[in-house]
């Protein structure tokens, strides 16, 4: 093959680089470049594991993280013992100027960005329409939908005036395609999320900026997250790989997204759900699902009953 940098042109310099197994690209002069990534909720779970595995592949990560400093100094240590830079902001999302100064802080701190994965978000979004409140919903919408699309879009301005043909991913969900009863919110904000890629990706395809969503399903983690289905054998069954995942195997999709080889790859949602959703498999730890669990019924009724007599009170007072 012809010197880097002589014979062929800038593009196919950073092709032939990525498929050594690097992320490390040349610049005009000949220079190697480390790319660089922010990565949203990187103190655990899915994020962190995202976080490391970039820091694998040899990128530089600036992380975030809420409440988990601990968590977030266990990514900063596993990052640089590969012999990566890793940079910790401590941010709360849901605000309305959050995305925009992490963002600012994480660039600054890189000298670039190649690569936004906007992952944090909150899981804790259940229950039935019925006991539905503006402060519910407003406090979900503000990290789970807002901070993506606001964070997505700072990011996307860097990349534009640097003419970086970075990328963008969102963490969503399988719940973004399957439907269970408890939840119209966080899937369906993750929903939401997937159709708003699919605009992105069309309106920033001229700048060479790839957007796309990786959806997990039952991911295993040490604080939460699915359960063992060893001890859960309704899950082994229902999953067809009979098995939950892992969150290194959801930052092995986000690399592989991120990565030149899938250069041709916009708009879409990436999966890693072990075919969870491809059955119809019905959500939960034990064979009852909720849309026929009376007792679950049962509950959210009175619950929407009291809450429609209290309103009625404080209309009368």
């Amino acid at each position: 093959m012809d010197s880097p940098g002589v014979h062929i042109d800038f593009w196919e310099v950073r092709c032939y680089h990525a498929r050594d197994g690097t992320n490390e690209s040349m610049d005009e002069r000949g220079s190697f470049m480390s790319k660089k990534a922010l990565v949203t909720g990187g103190s655990h779970n899915i994020g962190q594991g995202i976080a490391v595995v970039l820091a694998e592949k040899g990128y530089d990560v600036a992380i975030t993280y809420r409440s988990r400093a601990d968590g977030a100094e266990e990514t900063r240590k596993a990052v640089e013992a590969l012999g990566r830079k890793c940079y910790v902001f401590q941010a709360e999302l849901s605000q309305e100027d959050a995305p925009q100064r992490v963002v600012d802080q994480a660039y600054d701190a890189l000298d670039g960005l190649d690569l936004t994965v906007c992952n944090a978000a909150n899981p804790s979004g259940r229950g039935s329409i019925l006991s539905a409140t503006p402060e519910f919903i407003n406090n979900l919408f503000a990290l789970n939908f807002r901070n993506y699309l606001l964070t997505a879009s700072a990011s996307s301005r860097y990349m534009v005036r640097d003419g970086v043909p970075g990328v963008i991913l969102f963490i969503t969900s399988s719940r973004a395609r399957r439907a269970y009863p408890d939840d119209y919110l966080y899937g369906g904000f993750k929903a939401g999320i997937e159709r708003a890629c699919e605009s992105m990706a069309i309106d920033l395809c001229r700048y060479g900026i790839r957007v796309n969503c990786v959806a997990p399903g039952c991911i295993w983690m040490r604080d939460g997250g699915c359960p063992d289905p060893e001890e859960y054998p309704f899950l082994k069954n229902g999953i067809p790989l009979h098995r939950s995942g892992t969150a290194r195997e959801v930052g092995e999709a986000v690399a592989y997204l991120a990565s030149e080889e899938a250069g041709y790859i916009t708009g879409i949602s990436l999966r890693v759900d072990g075919g969870l959703i491809l059955p119809g498999m019905r959500e939960g730890k034990e064979p009852n699902a909720l849309w026929y669990d009376s007792n679950w019924q049962d509950k959210v009724r009175a619950e929407a009953m009291e809450m429609l007599e209290n309103h009625r009170k404080e209309m009368e007072k």
